[in-house]
This record gives structure tokens, C-alpha cells and sequence, in this order.
């Protein structure tokens, strides 16, 4: 994904790749992680997406301390444009709102900005200082 999106070296790609799978794993032990896969009749996997539901800080306007946020969607270049990722962001979507979320959020590149748009998402409007 990263690499798609022009990203970092190789070195950096790998060692993120690492990073990232141990965070996965921390966060699937405690069931604060729920992903979907999109598959080959061989088992390859093609696509995919999780929700990490992450906590966030009390305000009025929230009933849940917990966030649904998607993260890592991705499809492999030659399965795009099949609907693998919008299947797999109306899954998460549904899901979210199966056990009881009022709202889902993610980072969207602007490779996928327009499946996100085009099922009701929103931009919202966040700030960053790089340190």
C-alpha cells in the first residue's frame, strides 16, 4: 500500500512492515482489531481492510469511548476496479452499525477518496504540525 502510494524507501517499507504486523497482532489478541479479506478460489488474498477500535476521549456529542477507525484497505493492482474494496468498506460499515457505532472514520489517500465519497462518507476537517 504504502509503496503504491510512493512512500518511503524500501529498508523503510520493510521495517514499517514489521512494526505494523506486531501492532496488528497486539491489537487482534485483544480483539480491538476486526478486519475482511477478499480472496482467489486459490486462497490468495487479494484485498482487505480492518477496523481498529480505538479510544478516544469523552465529549458531549459521543456515546462510545471507542472510535471504529478503517485502516489498511487495500487491493492488489490487477484486482482493482472489481468492487473488492467497496465490499469490503460497506462490510465494515454494516458491521459498525451491527454493534451499535454511530459513526465510522478513516485516512483517506486519494487513491480512494471517490469509493469513500461515493458511500456517504464526509471529509472532516483535521490539523497537523510536523515535529
Amino acid at each position: 500500500m504504502w509503496a503504491d502510494m510512493g512512500k518511503g524507501t524500501s529498508a523503510k517499507l520493510l521495517e514499517e512492515s514489521r512494526i505494523f504486523r506486531g501492532w496488528l497482532r497486539s491489537k487482534l489478541k485483544t480483539g480491538s482489531v476486526v478486519g475482511w479479506v477478499a480472496e482467489t478460489k486459490r486462497g490468495d488474498i487479494v484485498a482487505g481492510g480492518i477496523v481498529w477500535l480505538r479510544p478516544i476521549v469523552s465529549r458531549p456529542d459521543v456515546q462510545h469511548l471507542i472510535q471504529p477507525f478503517l485502516l489498511s484497505m487495500y487491493t492488489e493492482p490487477k484486482w482493482r476496479g472489481r468492487g473488492l474494496a467497496s465490499r469490503i468498506v460497506d462490510e465494515a460499515v454494516k458491521w459498525a452499525k451491527k454493534n451499535g457505532y454511530e459513526e465510522i472514520r478513516l485516512h483517506a489517500s486519494s487513491m480512494g477518496r471517490g469509493a469513500y465519497l461515493r458511500r456517504g462518507f464526509r471529509r472532516t476537517w483535521e490539523m497537523k504540525l510536523r515535529l
